[in-house]
């Protein structure tokens, strides 16, 4: 038999990229870790220029990563961080800064500025020394594209700073908006022109488009005083799909009479190695009754043993902890996905052979009867030891008051302070609006604002929210 098969070809070129993604990115890790990058060819002088990134899936901090090695190898001082980490001195003592911001969602901030967001951006700041330059990036196919971005700049705007040039908009990795972003950035920091290579996704980040088959579908929830939540299986028609778990998947809508194709992103509730891709899809209505365009498509329009077009999405900031750490997961509805995942990715470690930590799942839906989705799932866990502690909350469950998933986290304050203290990480999974911002306030009561902060900036309290 030929031992260079395609396959194998495609694992020596996959191989080949990682190794250049390692040299090209891990041997300044360091350097990054700490906010600075040291400027080749002998250093440069005076105040370093501030490059501060809000983003979500990682490629806003990709685009600030290149810029900032850009213009090192330029000879220019540069700071490096997220824009959390950027507080009200800071940018009064600064003069220049350049500011990648993407958004999340429907307008929102992502998890790495919504901190910045709240404690600085409420009202103007006396910024009037400070010049800046700013790329958004977003998906047009959101209504409120680079909504935050924009809120970033009428709030710089506000506060006195003087922009350097105009204000850019990516749609996700644009390569026109990219090539000018580098243009405008050299001359903000009066360099020569910067290395446009093409701004393409990390390796693995973003997949090409794959054709799968709707497999199965089934709701979970019959009788929920709820809308349906379907369990959909998709199979690839392809060999070599990978991604891991925290991973999303972006489906392609069609276009149809009045409407576009589209994008609609899910998260991913297997791994590869089970051979197939799990998601779970609540339907959606509008206020006049129509179905949602991703989840009216998904499940009631795609017929069983239909294709359908999607890609997988690297999503670096809701991956998994080691697996020897302490796990605490939050989350309702259809973020169970989400949070199946990580601990699928527990139970393939175990039989690895690797030592895992316990983890705790405390979750929320609607009723008590209808709504324990994937609970022979869950309990097998609890009979493996994987899930020590199972907390599930109920919003409609007739006969008793209504109970949210925050509502879990202020009784076992003693329990979430312990496996804190003990280094355990907290990953939350579901619906932004309400559920998300009610567990951090929770947290932020039980912990401490600045102890969230540190763990949110340690990595250790991550978000996948939508």
């Amino acid at each position: 038999m030929n031992a260079w098969t395609p396959d194998a070809a495609r694992s020596a070129w996959a191989a080949l990229a990682v190794a250049l993604w390692l040299a090209l990115w891990l041997i300044p890790w360091r350097q990054r870790r700490h906010g600075h990058i040291r400027p080749s060819g002998g250093g440069a002088q005076g105040e370093p220029i501030l490059i501060a990134y809000a983003s979500q899936s990682g490629q806003g901090a990709q685009w600030a990563e290149r810029t900032a090695q850009q213009l090192a190898s330029q000879g220019c001082a540069v700071r490096l961080l997220p824009l959390n980490r950027l507080n009200g001195a800071q940018l009064q003592g600064a003069t220049r800064l350049l500011l990648v911001a993407s958004t999340t969602g429907e307008g929102d901030a992502p998890d790495n500025a919504a901190l910045f967001e709240s404690r600085l951006m409420h009202a103007p700041q006396q910024l009037q020394k400070l010049q800046y330059g700013l790329v958004a990036r977003g998906d047009r196919s959101y209504a409120r594209f680079c909504g935050f971005g924009r809120r970033l700049n009428d709030w710089l705007q506000a506060s006195g700073a003087g922009a350097a040039f105009a204000p850019l908009e990516a749609d996700n990795d644009d390569p026109q908006v990219w090539q000018a972003w580098l243009q405008n950035c050299a001359r903000f920091a009066g360099t020569s022109t910067l290395k446009g290579e093409a701004m393409t996704p990390a390796p693995g980040a973003l997949s090409a488009p794959q054709a799968w088959r709707l497999q199965q579908r089934h709701v979970l929830n019959a009788g929920s005083p709820g809308a349906p939540v379907h369990h959909l299986v998709l199979q690839p028609l392809d060999a070599g799909a990978h991604w891991q778990a925290g991973d999303v998947v972006r489906i392609h809508l069609p276009a149809r009479e009045g409407q576009a194709a589209a994008w609609r992103e899910y998260s991913l509730a297997s791994l590869p190695h089970e051979g197939r891709a799990e998601l779970l899809v609540r339907e959606v209505h509008r206020p006049d009754g129509s179905a949602g365009r991703g989840s009216g498509w998904l499940c009631r329009e795609l017929a069983l043993g239909d294709t359908l077009t999607l890609q997988l999405r690297s999503n670096p900031g809701f991956h998994g902890p080691a697996a020897e750490r302490l796990l605490i997961l939050i989350g309702n509805g259809t973020g169970l996905a989400g949070l199946a995942a990580l601990l699928t990715a527990r139970e393939q470690a175990r039989h690895a052979g690797q030592a895992v930590a316990p983890a705790w799942l405390m979750f929320g839906e609607r009723s008590a009867s209808a709504d324990r989705h994937w609970d022979s799932r869950l309990q097998a866990w609890r009979t493996q030891g994987l899930l020590q502690q199972l907390d599930r909350a109920f919003s409609r469950e007739p006969g008793t008051a209504a109970r949210y998933v925050q509502d879990l986290i202020a009784p076992q304050a003693a329990m979430l302070r312990d496996w804190v203290g003990r280094g355990a990480a907290l990953y939350v999974c579901g619906q932004r609006q309400g559920m998300a911002q009610s567990v951090h306030r929770a947290l932020e009561a039980v912990l401490g604002e600045e102890a969230l902060a540190q763990l949110a900036a340690s990595g250790r309290y991550r978000r996948d929210v939508y």
